[in-house]
């Protein structure tokens, strides 16, 4: 019979994976306390709606199943620490990736779920390396800036170029009609 104790985690847990929209779960063994500390400091930073929990397989297990989401259970291989995304998919791997790279750690990640599928440890590892939403934006404007600044500049010439033929006429016009006196 689970204890009312072991209940509540499996309701909290099952809660932070409904609304998690990407997970990423990790061998925490070689890590000290500290070394936890600044993990869990580090993502907080970097990312404000991420954050890292030290879980109990059968407990993530179940609460997985409770929150309709089976496959983050297959997360859970011997000590687990999951980290949880909130709001974006590619922060938690980004800023796992970066940290792991400036603390020169090695830490194994068993995989990640994203949108009902379990990735693969090098998966997380790709989905670091995709650009962020903000970044894509910037792209996207900047291809899109360039040919309509292109197009700018292309009708801006074109109406210099028709204002110089309709004022070569004026003069044109001009010059017949006042005829200037022979001598």
């Amino acid at each position: 019979m689970p204890t009312e104790r072991k209940l509540q985690q499996v309701a909290d847990l099952q809660d932070r994976l409904g609304r998690a929209v990407m997970a990423i779960g990790l061998d925490y063994r070689h890590l000290s306390v500290a070394q936890m500390r600044d993990l869990r400091l580090t993502l907080r930073e970097q990312e404000p709606s991420m954050e890292l929990r030290v879980v109990k397989n059968t407990l993530l297990k179940r609460a997985a199943t409770n929150a309709g989401r089976p496959g983050v259970g297959e997360l859970a291989d011997q000590a687990t620490a999951l980290v949880l995304g909130y709001e974006d998919e590619i922060g938690p791997p980004k800023a796992l990736k970066k940290y792991l790279r400036e603390s020169r750690l090695e830490i194994p990640v068993h995989g990640g779920y994203l949108d009902g599928d379990v990735l693969s440890a090098a998966q997380v590892d790709d989905l670091a390396s995709v650009p962020s939403r903000p970044e894509l934006m910037a792209r996207v404007a900047g291809g899109v800036n360039g040919p309509v600044a292109g197009i700018a500049a292309g009708i801006s010439g074109l109406l210099r170029e028709l204002a110089a033929i309709i004022e070569a006429r004026a003069e044109q016009l001009d010059s017949t009609s006042n005829p200037a006196p022979q001598a």
